[in-house]
């Protein structure tokens, strides 16, 4: 283009009578106006059906590998639950609700569980299901909680509470209160509670009143945590113990439970500090991870490795959050052999309170 006599506006004022001439020529159809509406209408392509499917599909798998379920709130009950299994879980933290805590999964193998010396698949009719046991503390007794991969051809409520009657714990340090010779009838959630029905095939008149009421808490926290866990119910339930499938007013002789029993303050019936991975006897690779919760003083614990009682790796690490269950996790490189690690919290008091609460695993890397 050239400048004109009058100058660069000349110029300006061609070129916009052009646009103009040429604009006047176009002639919209008379659907035109209804066709751009109808495009602008349309839902974005995230927001679409298939989409949304997609996302949420996404979204279900990715909190299966995570442990979904929260475990009750073991601060979570143990949000995760709180509510994994022998090889390993999630935590959930238990400041909210039942645990969320879950399995902890390699993508396409499913939650696996140690045999032996061997670290094998869950099969397709087991569950893995938080479970309460009782290990002494400073503090006194206080629960624990395992992870176990157990049959669940009743549901794993049902498993749950069987397993903590009948399997012993993997770990040698914790144990059970309540005789194997109770047997479950049957639990169910019914209304806004929970109905554990037992056989009254033991007689445990007689226990001091501190075992009756742990005792009823191990039930309560493993029933609430598998509950919670399995989709069965969220948050922490109160439970209703059943004998014979008849209301008692009286457990273990004194212990009044004619009204439903509700969890205990966590930080007063559970250990500080429970490590979820690894597992009693797990069978791990060179790069340890390992993970728990803990209700420590500024959020802060001690870890120690050992091999055949000799110090070989300590240091410290940081719970999400201070004095209430929450996670914590640190990694280390180990040879190949036999370890034990034990996490500790952290003690305020320099040596001058209660000597703080730890948890310890043993395991082995390949």
């Amino acid at each position: 283009m050239t400048t004109g006599d009058n100058g660069p506006q000349q110029d300006e004022q061609l070129l916009r009578q052009a646009l103009h001439d040429e604009a006047a020529k176009v002639l919209p159809s008379p659907d035109a106006l209804a066709r751009i509406r109808a495009r602008t209408v349309r839902a974005p392509i995230w927001r679409s059906p298939l989409a949304l499917g997609m996302a949420a599909a996404v979204a279900t798998a990715a909190a299966v590998i995570a442990g979904g379920v929260a475990v009750l709130g073991d601060s979570t009950i143990d949000t995760t639950a709180t509510d994994g299994p022998e090889a390993g879980v999630t935590t959930e933290s238990e400041t909210t609700g039942p645990d969320t805590a879950g399995p902890s999964t390699t993508p396409g193998t499913g939650p696996t569980t140690p045999s032996g010396d061997a670290t094998t698949r869950a099969e397709p009719d087991t569950v893995t299901v938080p479970v309460y046991y009782v290990t002494e503390t400073p503090a006194g007794r206080r629960l624990a909680r395992e992870f176990r991969t157990v049959p669940t051809p009743d549901g794993p409520l049902v498993a749950a509470v069987e397993t903590m009657l009948a399997v012993p714990p993997l770990d040698p340090q914790y144990q059970t209160l309540w005789a194997s010779a109770t047997e479950v009838r049957r639990v169910e959630v019914v209304g806004n509670l929970i109905e554990v029905d037992l056989t009254d095939a033991v007689d445990y008149t007689g226990a001091a009143p501190e075992v009756a009421e742990l005792a009823t808490q191990e039930l309560v926290y493993t029933v609430t945590a598998a509950a919670s866990m399995s989709g069965a119910a969220g948050g922490a339930l109160p439970v209703r113990i059943l004998l014979e499938g008849e209301r008692t007013d009286q457990l273990w002789g004194e212990l009044d439970v004619s009204e439903p029993v509700q969890r205990a303050d966590q930080l007063a019936v559970r250990q500080l500090v429970q490590i979820n991975n690894p597992a009693e006897g797990a069978v791990v690779g060179r790069t340890v991870e390992i993970d728990g919760e803990a209700a420590a003083f500024e959020a802060t614990v001690r870890w120690q490795i050992f091999s055949d009682g000799e110090l070989v790796d300590d240091g410290f690490a940081t719970a999400r959050e201070c004095c209430t269950f929450s996670p914590f996790s640190f990694t280390v490189e180990l040879e190949p052999g036999s370890y034990e690690v034990v996490v500790t919290e952290d003690d305020p008091s320099g040596g001058e309170g209660r000597p703080p609460m730890s948890d310890s695993r043993s395991f082995r890397v390949e």
